[in-house]
C-alpha cells in the first residue's frame, strides 16, 4: 500500500489593497514558505490576521497549500 510523505507547505494571505477606477477590489497577496506539517487551521488564522494587522490593508482569506510525495 502506498502512503503520502510530506514535502512542504505554504500559506498565501490575501488582502484588499484598495479599489480601482471601476470600484473593483485590488487584491494583494503574500506567500510564506516552510509551514510546519502539523500546523492547525487556528494557528494559521492567528498568524495571517496578525501579519495583515501590521499593515493598513483589510484581511480577506488565507490558503494553505501542501505538497506530498507518494511513497511506494
Amino acid at each position: 500500500m502506498n502512503d503520502f510523505g510530506f514535502l512542504s507547505s505554504t500559506i498565501t494571505v490575501y488582502f484588499e489593497t484598495g479599489v480601482d477606477a471601476n470600484d473593483d477590489l485590488i487584491i494583494g497577496s503574500s506567500t510564506y514558505r516552510n509551514v510546519s506539517s502539523n500546523v492547525t487551521a487556528a494557528q494559521i488564522q492567528a498568524v495571517a490576521t496578525a501579519l495583515v494587522g501590521l499593515t493598513d490593508y483589510t484581511y480577506l482569506e488565507t490558503v494553505k497549500t501542501t505538497k506530498d510525495l507518494v511513497v511506494a
